[in-house]
């Protein structure tokens, strides 16, 4: 097993047994934060993903975030060529979930002007390099889409204190825990 399979397997256990409770609250806290960073707040077009049962909850952070009039966007994956699109949306009525369990637009307007990229993952380092699922679609999007500033949610147990960054691997510009925020960039 490789340090990075490491890290992986320990954190998603760890993940696995918070509480929905524990979740809840502290992805409120997360979301506070994340509503009083300036440059969201002066962001226009935010890209979000829809989170997983044990991830951080982005969904009250969409509804507010097309509640301030911004325009919100999420990914799509297309698995034939392994890319991901991200597509606006005006609500959350028209997603669907995909083969891999993930709530993902029906159809939308392809976002091309994304000022903030939300950004899922397993663990972070203080250094803002990310370990994801492993399947690479976030970093191929984020290559070609270098000027938006990315932002990771996360718990506070998923900062590590190093990851072995890999040659395509994107780091992130700022981390947000229901603990710290850590500035990269």
């Amino acid at each position: 097993m490789t340090a990075r399979e490491s890290i992986r397997n320990k954190i998603e256990n760890i993940r696995n047994l918070q509480s929905k409770d524990d979740v809840n609250k502290n992805s409120n806290i997360i979301l506070d934060k994340l509503f009083s960073i300036q440059i969201f707040e002066k962001s226009n077009c935010i890209a979000f993903y829809s989170s997983l049962e044990k991830e951080v909850y982005t969904i009250n952070m969409i509804q507010q975030t097309l509640t301030l009039g911004k325009t919100v966007c999420l990914p799509k994956v297309n698995q034939k060529s392994h890319t991901m699109n991200f597509h606006i949306i005006d609500g959350l009525e028209n997603l669907k979930k995909n083969t891999l369990g993930i709530s993902e637009p029906i159809d939308g307007e392809i976002c091309t002007n994304i000022d903030v990229a939300i950004i899922p993952g397993i663990a972070f380092d203080k250094s803002g390099n990310r370990l994801g699922f492993g399947s690479g679609y976030y970093d191929k999007f984020l290559s070609s889409h270098s000027n938006s500033y990315k932002i990771a949610l996360a718990f506070d147990f998923q900062i590590v204190d190093s990851i072995n960054s890999l040659k395509h691997d994107v780091p992130m510009d700022l981390i947000i825990t229901e603990n710290r925020t850590i500035y990269i960039k």
